[in-house]
Protein backbone atom coordinates (compact mmCIF):
# COMPACT_ATOMS: atom_id res chain seq x y z
CA UNK A 1 0.00 0.00 0.00
CA UNK A 2 3.11 2.19 0.57
CA UNK A 3 4.11 2.45 -2.75
CA UNK A 4 0.98 3.10 -4.43
CA UNK A 5 0.04 5.96 -2.06
CA UNK A 6 3.46 7.43 -2.90
CA UNK A 7 2.62 6.69 -6.51
CA UNK A 8 -0.80 8.55 -6.13
CA UNK A 9 0.63 11.53 -3.81
CA UNK A 10 3.38 12.59 -6.94
CA UNK A 11 1.27 11.66 -9.20
CA UNK A 12 -1.56 14.55 -7.74
CA UNK A 13 1.06 16.90 -7.02
CA UNK A 14 2.95 17.00 -10.48
CA UNK A 15 -0.80 17.35 -12.61
CA UNK A 16 -1.19 20.21 -10.09
CA UNK A 17 1.65 21.95 -10.93
CA UNK A 18 2.94 21.11 -14.41
CA UNK A 19 2.00 24.06 -17.08
CA UNK A 20 -1.34 23.39 -18.63
CA UNK A 21 -0.46 25.53 -22.11
CA UNK A 22 -4.41 25.78 -22.47
CA UNK A 23 -5.33 22.22 -20.94
CA UNK A 24 -7.36 21.17 -18.05
CA UNK A 25 -5.87 18.84 -16.04
CA UNK A 26 -9.16 18.96 -13.72
CA UNK A 27 -9.81 15.45 -15.70
CA UNK A 28 -6.46 13.98 -14.75
CA UNK A 29 -6.76 14.84 -10.90
CA UNK A 30 -10.51 14.05 -11.06
CA UNK A 31 -9.23 10.46 -12.24
CA UNK A 32 -6.40 10.15 -9.97
CA UNK A 33 -8.77 11.36 -6.77
CA UNK A 34 -10.97 8.63 -7.67
CA UNK A 35 -8.24 6.27 -7.10
CA UNK A 36 -7.38 7.71 -3.55
CA UNK A 37 -11.07 7.13 -2.78
CA UNK A 38 -11.60 3.82 -3.82
CA UNK A 39 -8.24 2.82 -2.46
CA UNK A 40 -9.57 4.18 1.41
CA UNK A 41 -12.84 3.00 0.72
CA UNK A 42 -10.95 -1.08 0.08
CA UNK A 43 -8.42 -0.75 2.64
CA UNK A 44 -9.23 0.57 6.24
CA UNK A 45 -5.49 2.15 7.04
CA UNK A 46 -5.83 3.62 3.07
CA UNK A 47 -6.43 7.17 4.58
CA UNK A 48 -3.16 6.65 6.88
CA UNK A 49 -1.13 5.21 4.18
CA UNK A 50 -2.19 8.28 2.05
CA UNK A 51 -1.00 11.05 4.97
CA UNK A 52 2.51 9.18 5.82
CA UNK A 53 3.22 9.09 2.01
CA UNK A 54 2.19 12.91 1.43
CA UNK A 55 4.50 13.43 4.49
CA UNK A 56 7.78 11.34 3.30
CA UNK A 57 6.72 13.75 0.05
CA UNK A 58 7.20 16.94 2.14
CA UNK A 59 10.02 15.55 3.50
CA UNK A 60 11.86 14.71 0.24
CA UNK A 61 11.08 17.91 -1.16
CA UNK A 62 12.47 19.98 1.84
CA UNK A 63 15.58 17.82 1.59
CA UNK A 64 16.19 18.52 -1.65
CA UNK A 65 18.57 21.31 -3.14
CA UNK A 66 15.76 23.67 -4.68
CA UNK A 67 12.55 22.93 -3.09
CA UNK A 68 9.70 23.55 -5.06
CA UNK A 69 7.37 25.79 -3.34
CA UNK A 70 4.99 24.82 -4.86
CA UNK A 71 5.44 21.48 -4.27
CA UNK A 72 6.05 22.19 -1.22
CA UNK A 73 2.29 23.79 -0.47
CA UNK A 74 0.84 20.96 -1.93
CA UNK A 75 2.35 17.90 -0.01
CA UNK A 76 1.80 19.61 3.02
CA UNK A 77 -1.99 19.93 3.25
CA UNK A 78 -1.92 17.09 0.76
CA UNK A 79 -5.00 15.15 2.94
CA UNK A 80 -6.81 18.32 3.52
CA UNK A 81 -7.21 19.21 0.13
CA UNK A 82 -7.98 15.43 -1.04
CA UNK A 83 -10.18 14.74 1.68
CA UNK A 84 -11.48 17.74 3.35
CA UNK A 85 -13.31 17.42 6.84
CA UNK A 86 -11.22 15.65 9.16
CA UNK A 87 -8.11 16.58 7.95
CA UNK A 88 -6.07 19.72 8.62
CA UNK A 89 -3.18 19.75 6.26
CA UNK A 90 -1.91 15.96 6.83
CA UNK A 91 -3.26 15.34 10.17
CA UNK A 92 -6.57 13.67 11.21
CA UNK A 93 -8.61 15.79 13.46
CA UNK A 94 -11.73 14.93 14.94
CA UNK A 95 -14.73 16.56 13.53
CA UNK A 96 -18.09 18.09 15.56
CA UNK A 97 -21.38 16.42 14.22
Amino acid sequence: MGAIADALVYAVAFINCRPTDGLESDYDCGALESIAAMLDNRNPGGEDALAAAAERALEAERSAGSPRPEFLQLYSCWMEDMFGDGWHDNCRVLVDE
